[in-house]
C-alpha cells in the first residue's frame, strides 16, 4: 500500500509543468501584438484626422520672389524700350551729322583747295610758256615758280588737314 509520502511524490510527477521557453514566446507574441495594434491605431487616427486635400504651403518668401521676378521683367521691358528709343535717336543724329552745315562746310573747303591747286598748276604752266616766248625772263620765272610751289604745297597741306578733320584719315596724295 501506498503511503502518504508515496502519493505526494507521485502527484507532482503527473502534473506537467509548462516549460520556461513557452512562457517567453507567449510574452514576446503579446508584446508584438500590442505594438502592431498601437501602430495601426496611430496610423488610422492620423489618416482620419488629416485633411483629404493637401494644399501646398505658400510662404511669404515665395510671394516676395514672384513679385521681384515680375518687377525685374517689367524693368527689363522698360530698358528694352529705352534702348530702342536711343537707337532710333542715334540714327537720327547720325543723319543730322551727315547733313550738318559743318560737314558741308568741310566739303566746300576741300573742293576750294582742289580748285586752288588746279589754278596754281595752270598758272605755273602758263608762266613757263610765257618764259619760253619772251627772252630774259628766266630769273623772273624761277623766282615766281618758287612762290607758286610754296602756295601749292600749302594748299595740299590744308587739304590734308581738312580731310583728316572730315574723316579722320590723312590724304593719300
Amino acid at each position: 500500500m501506498a503511503t502518504k509520502n508515496d502519493t505526494s511524490k507521485a502527484a507532482p510527477e503527473s502534473v506537467v509543468a509548462p516549460s520556461p521557453s513557452k512562457k517567453n514566446w507567449k510574452i514576446v507574441i503579446a508584446f508584438l501584438l500590442c505594438f502592431i495594434i498601437s501602430v495601426a491605431a496611430s496610423i488610422g487616427g492620423t489618416y482620419f484626422i488629416m485633411p483629404k486635400e493637401i494644399k501646398p504651403i505658400v510662404t511669404n518668401e515665395d510671394d516676395g520672389q514672384a513679385k521681384q521676378l515680375i518687377a525685374m521683367k517689367e524693368a527689363i521691358a522698360a530698358q528694352d524700350k529705352t534702348i530702342k528709343e536711343i537707337q532710333t535717336e542715334n540714327n537720327t543724329l547720325k543723319l543730322y551729322l551727315r547733313h550738318s552745315s559743318s560737314t558741308a562746310l568741310k566739303n566746300i573747303l576741300i573742293d576750294q583747295e582742289n580748285n586752288i591747286q588746279a589754278y596754281l598748276k595752270v598758272m605755273k604752266a602758263a608762266m613757263e610758256d610765257l618764259t619760253k616766248l619772251t627772252s630774259g625772263t628766266r630769273d623772273w620765272n624761277s623766282k615766281y615758280q618758287y612762290q607758286l610751289d610754296l602756295a601749292l604745297k600749302g594748299s595740299l597741306e590744308r587739304e590734308d588737314l581738312l580731310k583728316l578733320l572730315k574723316t579722320g584719315e590723312p590724304n593719300d596724295k
